[in-house]
């Protein structure tokens, strides 16, 4: 499986950033602009869902399908939770 040495590789390279700009050019370096809006939308959805917001009123307001919200309440309440540290 190459998820572990992917994370690895990119986590090794996000940890050497000292700026904010540097990351925002990393980033999009590495991601197309479809890609970030993807991560954005996700970001919102854990911020949202955390403010206890309905499941159906994320996907209203964001447009997006009621299955993509229910995978970020899945991280929240199942999965590491270590993105609720810092959103």
């Amino acid at each position: 499986m190459k998820l572990p040495e992917s994370l690895e590789l990119i986590s090794s390279i996000l940890w050497k950033i000292k700026t904010r700009e540097d990351l925002v050019s990393v980033l999009e370096d590495l991601l197309t602009p479809s890609e970030i809006v993807e991560v954005w939308d996700r970001i919102r959805i854990l911020k949202m869902l955390r403010d206890w917001l309905p499941q159906r009123q994320i996907a209203e307001e964001l447009w997006i399908s009621v299955t993509t919200v229910t995978r970020g309440n899945r991280v929240l309440k199942y999965e590491r939770r270590t993105i609720d540290k810092y959103i």
